[in-house]
């Protein structure tokens, strides 16, 4: 015998109307199955009325997606694609960072390989002075350029070593050059050093 009692009311109303089958008014749930099931309905087409209307009333449980949920997903979706695309152009510019780097050294280490060895011990000096300054005046300091060079450990540099060194350490923003009292200028105007 067919089970109708997991169906709710509504859809043995619809059983009953596909039977041509009709109910009292004042019929309850129960009064209407034993109406169904007393109304002569072969057993298969009752089975099959009521898997029907059972498979309906399972998806109308199931819940649905909101509209907003999905266009939230379709956004998700395009947010994906856009950073994969993002990731992409990311790779490309790395590799073509790497090539420029690449390109870069090799003409760096050609560069290095012309220079000279009296232009590397140069180099090294310059270092050297800057260093030396750089210990001698402290930050908030200043000296003029005559005091700078009775600095003992700057005796042994040539002016040309010291006054490249001081016009480094002003590009770097170490110290500040300014007009002042003092017999030697360099670049003729420079006369004191402050110490940023």
């Amino acid at each position: 015998m067919v089970d109708l009692n997991e169906l709710p009311v509504k859809y043995l109303d619809k059983i009953a109307k596909d039977c041509n089958i009709t109910f009292k008014k004042s019929s309850n749930k129960a009064e209407k199955i034993r109406t169904i099931l007393n109304a002569s309905v072969p057993e298969n087409n009752l089975k099959e009325l009521s898997e029907k209307y059972l498979n309906e009333y399972e998806a109308s449980k199931r819940p649905k997606k909101p509209v907003k949920e999905i266009s939230s997903s379709i956004e998700k979706l395009e947010a994906i694609s856009s950073i994969e695309k993002l990731e992409d152009r990311v790779s490309l510019l790395e590799e073509q960072v790497k090539y420029l780097t690449s390109k870069i050294d090799k003409a760096e280490i050609k560069k290095v390989e012309e220079i000279s060895p009296e232009e590397i011990e140069s180099i090294k000096d310059i270092i050297e002075v800057k260093n030396i300054i750089k210990s001698k005046i402290l930050p908030g300091d200043s000296i003029s350029i005559d005091e700078l060079t009775k600095i003992k450990e700057l005796e042994s540099f040539s002016m040309t070593i010291i006054e490249q060194a001081i016009f480094d350490l002003i590009d770097e923003d170490v110290l500040d050059s300014s007009e002042g009292d003092s017999i030697q200028k360099m670049n003729g105007t420079i006369a004191r050093l402050i110490r940023r």
